[in-house]
């Protein structure tokens, strides 16, 4: 009886701990923020991912309070928990779990300084101010690839990033162009491939400068590294590297 309780006990410890919100990015590390208000994302996971790191979360967050809020913001007390376990409704196999998260939004204000910028998203501020001022203001751009070990992450900088070159006035060639002439050339639809190949995929769209960028390393070694190439000459016009 003793060894049931024991054991009972220790199952309710560990059923308490994974249902327990995790917490990344606190408020209180910004000296008077202004709160405008929250937000709130599902996300999926498949079994191979046995850990959720909070800056996962944050960038799917981030991503959710640009399409709702208005302004430079940001968000903070950045927190995710699992709601339940998705299971093949045929085997009943577990493919992975679901989580809810959720942060408070902040502004930061139309002059805010991409400096000063934490995280993913002030280091991709700064790689694109890098990349943007070697390149001539009338060009017509091709984002040919991003990678990195995570899908979010690829998503949100490249969308980040189209978006941050629009809003200077840059042409940028649809995607669903790039994809076209990737299947039509029998080239995988995302991934890294080599300068002479992605040189190419932007002359048959008509670009006069393609941008690859990458995120290679973990922890404090993680870096965000963008490539500017011209597709006339294949010479590397610039290159940022910023860490994460």
């Amino acid at each position: 009886m003793k060894k049931l309780i024991v054991v009972f006990y220790g199952f309710t410890i560990g059923f308490i701990f994974s249902c327990a919100a995790n917490m990344y990015r606190p408020l209180s590390e910004v000296s008077n923020p202004e709160i405008i208000g929250t937000v709130q994302k599902t996300f999926e996971t498949d079994i191979m991912e046995t850990r959720v790191r909070g800056e996962k979360v944050y960038i799917i967050l981030l991503d959710e309070a640009k399409r709702n809020y208005y302004g430079i913001v940001d968000v903070r007390d950045v927190t995710w928990s699992k709601i339940k376990t998705i299971l093949d409704p045929d085997t009943r196999v577990v493919l992975g779990n679901e989580y809810l998260a959720s942060g408070k939004v902040i502004l930061l204000g139309d002059n805010y300084n991409v400096n000063v910028r934490t995280g993913i998203e002030g280091s991709l501020a700064r790689a694109a101010d890098q990349i943007m001022s070697s390149i001539p203001p009338n060009s017509r751009i091709a984002i040919v690839y991003v990678t990195s070990s995570d899908i979010n992450t690829t998503e949100y900088i490249t969308n980040e990033l189209e978006y941050i070159m629009v809003s200077e006035g840059f042409t940028i060639i649809d995607r669903s162009q790039l994809d076209q002439i990737r299947y039509e050339q029998s080239l995988q639809i995302s991934g890294e491939i080599d300068d002479d190949t992605a040189v190419s995929i932007g002359k048959i769209v008509g670009a006069n400068i393609i941008i690859t960028g990458s995120v290679t390393g973990s922890d404090t070694t993680k870096r965000l590294r963008l490539r500017a190439l011209n597709t006339e000459t294949a010479k590397v016009m610039a290159v940022a590297s910023e860490q994460i």
